[in-house]
């Protein structure tokens, strides 16, 4: 395969890059200077060397301020530690950022298609699972020099879409022995969501009035 077929093919792999603007993108790259398309280069080879993965909400961070491998959020002590909102992605996190939440989150890492018999190939259920069990049990969302908080609100926010609400009510069957045993409540987006809209793409203000009418 030529490099202009490689490159595109791989730009098609982005979320929402269909064929064409693939396409576009790489003519864009080689009608600019060689300088432009060494500095993409090199910003792509040392991604993975200055960013690091959460050990407790698995969102990708910049390393530098980490505590122990744990992200900004995290490591905050300010933040509500009794309140766990569970997101799709990292996107997702830092579009419910803008509205003022001030929680802990956790990523699923995607939703689970429809079809699926086995959800665990798709969203991190096991480790959801085992992060509400340690928090509820007020053991695991201390943070750095903090009191450990128990949880009492797991907010499932996921997009609105079908495989968002097919996503959501899979967990809330797994996590709802938890939550009767451990005792918090789980609670979903309310109204200000449209149907088929993302989480990601959702402006501050509507996701704030999603948040006030969580049920």
């Amino acid at each position: 395969m030529n490099p202009i077929d490689r490159l595109t093919e791989l730009f098609e792999r982005f979320p929402g890059i269909g064929p064409r603007q693939a396409r576009r993108f790489v003519h864009y790259l080689l009608s600019e200077r060689p300088a432009l398309r060494a500095e993409l280069a090199d910003a792509i080879r040392t991604l993975g060397a200055h960013t690091a993965q959460c050990v407790k909400c698995y969102r990708w961070f910049v390393k530098g301020a980490d505590v122990a491998g744990l992200c900004t959020i995290c490591a905050a002590r300010p933040r509500d530690r009794s309140v766990l909102f569970v997101v799709e992605k990292d996107a997702d996190i830092d579009n419910v950022e803008r509205s003022g939440f001030k929680g802990l989150y956790f990523v699923l890492g995607g939703t689970i298609p429809l079809a699926s018999e086995e959800p665990e190939k798709y969203i991190r259920l096991r480790e959801l699972l085992s992060r509400i069990e340690a928090d509820a049990a007020g053991t695991g969302n201390g943070g750095p020099s903090s009191v450990s908080v128990a949880l009492k609100e797991v907010i499932l926010g996921l997009s609105a879409t079908t495989e968002g609400d097919h996503t959501r009510l899979l967990l809330q069957e797994k996590i709802l022995p938890l939550a009767a045993l451990l005792n918090f409540k789980i609670t979903s987006l309310g109204r200000g969501l449209s149907t088929g809209s993302e989480l990601e793409y959702a402006d501050p203000d509507t996701i704030a009035s999603a948040l006030s009418s969580r049920q």
